[in-house]
């Protein structure tokens, strides 16, 4: 008895003992330690015994140096516990990284743990190029067990596409085109009567990368680059018509856009705060844009309201779509074969994305034609969001029918006539490097081709880095406004005093077209032509004369009542007429 309380006792010292030589150390002691060390050469056996601690002890301290000054450069000087410092490029990285394995998914490019870990690698270099020299405890290796840890922080159960997988999306791709024609006939539906939707991201602001322009725009302070972008909805039959395009963007009213009235703009107005089309958006453009739109194109044409609608298999796409409308039969391509059977896909987006940068370049051209001594960067910030959409209207003007028609080669091939293969760009990107040159200055007099079409594709393999690093951006912001976005205001509206103003700067101008040109034919063409321009604002004008005239001004001889009597209000156009600034 009396050796077992004994053994008790001894046992409950011993573990009193272990447990005061196991105290933590301060950090301020720790850095003690580390100078005994470093600068008094003392060896790890004396330092033990200084602390008593195992030598073990001391030399994990000194394994540990460079993240335990790190540590004491920012934490209180009683703390006892290491604090981490923050990896901020590792952070990045990784939501970099998985960005760019969503979008290899969506584009159907096979992606396995091997790639996912060099492009980890890459990426996180890239990161840490500009950013400020941190010392953190260990360096970044893409490990394995850091792949495991990522995929499942991420959610990424599955990134590879290979045996049975691959071999069933070559057969969809395969088998798809003819059961998509057998559905066709069963129908009956005519070309005119068949859709496909496609959506893009646009950087609308974003010039290729070697020009001064977006090497200053990158360091301007306060400049996002994130906020550049939209989301361009594009959707055609298989007969070459386009209806009108969807843009979504970030804030709800810009500064650029509060005085239009959004729904006569040129195109389909939407915003989501990450510009992603997602079920919501999707729906509300199906329902607003897309049903509206087509029933009015096929009455013009003297065809039922009984389209198919062709979309990708994509996140944003609900399944339920395929009974909101009894008369739209919704069919989803296989997955991961859009590279291969979307339409849109195989030439009509990258055509409308090319004259879009081409106008761009015109833009600034024009610039300094009005004013040679004009600051091109200063042209270029001036550029907004409902120039943006100016220039996507006039890019989907410039698409020809035939352009669209052909891209339906390998979906409904019988659709086609004498195809001989996709739409290529090749035009437009002679002419953008035209405009380039005629611009000037660094990245525009020696740009090349293969430039403007890495420009125009986007997110490729050379230029994702510096593009994903935006989107992280805009996801790690977290609490920020939108700088352009005020409360909505009312739609401009017309008056008797602006149509006067137009007409008078209008007139004035076709006098110094006369008066300069000294080729009076070509003077009398142009002067024609913005006399017919300003035919739709005339019958306007004439229509708001016409409604004032129905209000009389009366003279009244008595002072009393003409005092009495508030003078006539100036009137308006009404609300539900269309803009026509837009």
């Amino acid at each position: 008895m009396l050796m077992a309380s004994a053994c008790q006792s001894s046992h409950a010292g011993h573990l009193e003992m272990r447990k005061r030589s196991r105290k933590v150390l301060p950090l301020s002691e720790k850095m003690k330690v580390l100078d005994l060390i470093r600068k008094e050469n003392k060896s790890y056996a004396e330092v033990a015994k200084l602390y008593s601690k195992n030598e073990s002890s001391i030399r994990e301290i000194v394994k540990k140096e460079n993240e335990i000054r790190a540590s004491f450069a920012v934490a209180p000087q009683t703390a006892e516990m290491t604090a981490t410092v923050r990896n901020k490029c590792l952070v990045k990285m990784e939501k970099a990284l998985s960005l760019w394995a969503k979008d290899m998914t969506r584009k159907q490019i096979p992606v396995d743990g091997n790639v996912l870990r060099r492009k980890a690698l890459s990426l996180y270099e890239d990161f840490c190029k500009g950013s400020p020299q941190t010392i953190y405890s260990k360096p970044f290796t893409a490990s394995k067990g850091w792949l495991h840890r990522f995929k499942k922080r991420f959610g990424l159960k599955n990134v590879k596409f290979t045996g049975e997988a691959a071999y069933a999306h070559e057969e969809g791709a395969a088998t798809f085109p003819a059961a998509l024609q057998k559905l066709i006939k069963e129908k009956g539906y005519h070309p005119k009567q068949v859709f496909n939707c496609d959506e893009s991201e646009l950087f609308w602001k974003k010039m290729p990368n070697r020009t001064f322009i977006h090497k200053n725009a990158k360091v301007a302070p306060g400049h996002k680059t994130w906020k550049e972008r939209l989301t361009l909805v594009l959707c055609g039959n298989a007969a070459g018509h386009m209806i009108k395009p969807g843009v979504v963007y970030r804030s709800k009213n810009p500064r650029a856009l509060q005085n239009k009235n959004k729904h006569y703009l040129p195109v389909f107005w939407q915003h989501e705060k990450k510009v992603c089309v997602t079920t919501i958006v999707f729906m509300e453009w199906f329902h607003q844009c897309f049903v509206p739109q087509v029933k009015k194109y096929l009455e013009e044409e003297g065809l039922e309201f009984n389209v198919l609608l062709i979309i990708e298999n994509a996140p944003g796409h609900p399944e339920s779509v395929c009974y909101e409308n009894d008369n739209v039969g919704v069919v989803f391509l296989p997955p991961n074969t859009t590279s291969a059977l979307q339409p849109l896909d195989q030439g009509v987006v990258r055509f409308v994305k090319a004259t879009y940068t081409r106008l761009v370049l015109e833009r600034i051209i024009s610039a300094m034609n009005a004013d040679p001594d004009v600051d091109i960067m200063q042209c270029w910030k001036s550029f907004t969001i409902a120039d943006a959409i100016m220039f996507i209207k006039a890019a989907m003007d410039e698409l020809k029918p035939e352009i669209v028609s052909a891209c339906w080669k390998n979906l409904w091939s019988e659709v086609v006539d004498n195809c001989k293969g996709f739409p290529g760009i090749d035009g437009e990107v002679r002419k953008i490097i035209h405009a380039a040159r005629r611009v000037g200055g660094e990245g525009f007099t020696d740009m090349l081709e293969e430039e403007v079409e890495e420009h125009i594709d986007g997110h490729q393999e050379g230029s994702m880095s510096e593009e994903l690093e935006e989107l992280v951006n805009s996801c790690t912001e977290e609490g920020e406004d939108d700088d352009d976005e005020e409360s909505e205001a009312e739609p401009a509206m017309w008056t008797l005093p602006k149509f006067a103003e137009v007409f008078r700067i209008a007139q004035t101008l076709k006098d110094k077209i006369m008066e300069y040109d000294p080729w009076m034919e070509r003077s009398i063409e142009v002067t024609r032509m913005i006399t017919d321009g300003l035919q739709p604002l005339q019958q306007h004008f004439d229509e708001l004369k016409r409604k004032r005239q129905k209000f009389p001004i009366r003279t009244f001889s008595q002072k009393g009542l003409a005092k009495k009597r508030p003078a006539p209000r100036q009137l308006i156009l009404s609300a539900s007429a269309p803009s026509t600034s837009s």
